[in-house]
């Protein structure tokens, strides 16, 4: 994957939609992605999600904890800045461990709208 530029990994506005169940974020070189809750979700960051990725069995026995994990977001709390450099966000199901850094975020965009 191709390196970043410090405006492609800047994030100058953060929209969270929880109506639509999505974030939108507007980079500095313009770029608009746009993340499904579920999507960043099935995402996270966190040591404990990337493990389980890594052994992804189809035949595995979920643990209910696991098989009970949403993409929905915490209405009174969301989403919280980490520094100036990332978000975190506070899951449903308690699971907020996660640290999605601009720089992932940018990387990960499932889909991206130039400019407006």
């Amino acid at each position: 994957m191709a390196r970043l530029t410090p405006q492609q990994k800047h994030a100058t506005n953060v929209e969270v939609d929880m109506k639509q169940r999505q974030v939108r974020i507007t980079w500095g070189d313009d770029v608009k992605s746009i993340y499904p809750f579920d999507y960043l979700r099935k995402n996270c960051p966190c040591a404990t999600c990337n493990e389980q990725r890594k052994d992804d069995d189809p035949l595995r026995i979920l643990k209910p904890e696991q098989a009970m994990a949403s993409g929905d977001l915490m209405v009174s709390k969301p989403v919280e800045m980490v520094g100036n450099y990332a978000l975190q966000f506070n899951w449903i199901d308690g699971h907020r461990t996660g640290i999605y850094t601009f720089e992932y975020l940018r990387q990960l965009s499932p889909n991206k709208v130039e400019g407006s």
